[in-house]
Formats: structure tokens, C-alpha cells, sequence
């Protein structure tokens, strides 16, 4: 890992993830780990990797329908990766960028994309919580109890599960779909799940971050 690179976007990117909460860095680490660990499965470029993966939600300032496309022009307009990465590397990583969104019907058109949107899941119930009630808090004022916050997050999981049989993954790498099956069968267990809502909503009530999500970060 190229530690020159590393400090600079330590120093110039992750702010800009300072006033965001369920796209903080609490989600950004994950998916640096997450595209870390593909990247030395598929023997592919551990700075790119590592790079595609602190950009990938960096648009969200401009537009959060479009932060894929925006957050890829945020990383192919910033002078300092013409430090690390030549203009064809470049371009490949501004396309996995746009690539990632998880909603995606078509293939991501490279492999890092292919990562990146891999990498993108929260296969963690523990992180899904602090993220999936974070934006209902800020989306949904109208709902004010533990109980209603958490029927409207679980039917939203529970659709996508059920609908699709199974999260898609493009990868279909062996670590990532045993995650991803742990994470759908624990799931479903709808009281071992609402156990981990509740500690969460609990530690958010305790401490402040509500009144912060609905009054200081940007996430919608």
C-alpha cells in the first residue's frame, strides 16, 4: 500500500465524510476491508482497491440520486491521483466508481467495479442497524417509536430477500457469499434482529446521536 496515497486521502478525503452518519466512516472502513480483502483474492491492485473504495460515496455532497456518477468525477477531476495512477488506471477507477450502486442490473463493466459493488453490502446486522435507523430517523419524523422504526426497516430487508432469493453478488466470491448467507438465515429471525435494532436505538437514544441525525448530518 502506497502510504503516500494513504495519508493524502486520509487527510483530504475522509472529511468529507465528517457530516454524514449512515454513510460515515463507520460504512467507508467497512468497505475499504471488504474491497482489501477481494482486491488479494483476485490478485488486484491493493491501492486502486483501496482507492475506488474511499471515493466511492464522496458525491454524495452534490446529489444522492446520482453520487455514483458524481463521485467518480470527484476522483477523475482530483489532480493529486495523476500522482498514483495513470490516465487509462484512472479511467477504470472512475467506472467502477459510477459502477457500484448496488441496485445495478447491468454488470459493472471491470472487475473493480465488480468489487466495489461487492463491497458495497452491509452482510453485518450490527452495522445495518446503526445505518438502516439512522435514515429511517431522518427520512420518516413523522415516526417517533423504536417499534415502527424498526417494522418499517425489517419489511424493506425482508422484501429484498425474499424478492430476490438472495443479495446478488458479481463476484460470487467464496468469503462474501458464506457473509451473505449467514447475514440472510440471521436475519430472518426476526427477534434475534429486532434484539440488535434495540440495542442500537437504545445506544443512539442514550447518547445524542438522534437529536445529530435529524439536526447535524446530511444523509437522506
Amino acid at each position: 500500500m502506497n502510504q503516500e496515497l494513504k495519508k493524502y486521502i486520509e487527510n483530504n478525503i475522509f472529511p468529507m465524510y465528517d457530516r454524514y452518519y449512515s454513510h460515515g466512516m463507520l460504512h467507508i472502513n467497512n468497505v475499504i476491508n471488504n474491497c482489501l480483502m477481494l482486491a488479494k483474492y483476485y490478485n488486484l491492485d491493493e491501492n486502486k482497491a483501496y482507492t475506488i473504495a474511499a471515493y466511492h460515496d464522496a458525491g454524495l455532497s452534490i446529489s444522492r440520486d446520482n453520487h455514483e456518477k458524481e463521485s467518480g468525477k470527484i476522483f477523475a477531476q482530483d489532480i493529486e491521483m495523476k500522482k498514483y495512477f495513470s490516465n487509462i488506471e484512472i479511467e477504470e477507477m472512475k467506472e467502477a466508481i459510477e459502477d457500484h450502486r448496488g441496485s445495478r442490473k447491468e454488470p459493472p463493466r471491470n472487475m473493480y467495479g465488480k468489487i466495489l459493488s461487492d463491497s458495497d453490502r452491509d452482510f453485518n446486522i450490527e452495522i445495518l442497524a446503526k445505518r438502516q435507523l439512522s435514515t429511517s430517523i431522518k427520512n420518516y419524523s413523522d415516526i417517533n417509536t423504536f417499534d415502527e422504526h424498526f417494522e418499517r426497516c425489517y419489511s424493506y430487508m425482508m422484501k429484498r430477500i425474499e424478492g430476490f432469493g438472495h443479495f446478488n453478488l458479481w463476484t460470487n466470491n467464496p468469503i462474501l457469499l458464506e457473509q451473505r448467507d449467514k447475514f440472510e438465515k440471521d436475519y430472518i429471525n426476526k427477534e434475534y434482529t429486532k434484539k440488535i435494532y434495540k440495542a442500537e436505538w437504545k445506544r443512539i437514544s442514550e447518547n445524542g446521536t438522534i437529536d445529530k441525525i435529524k439536526n447535524y448530518y446530511l444523509d437522506y
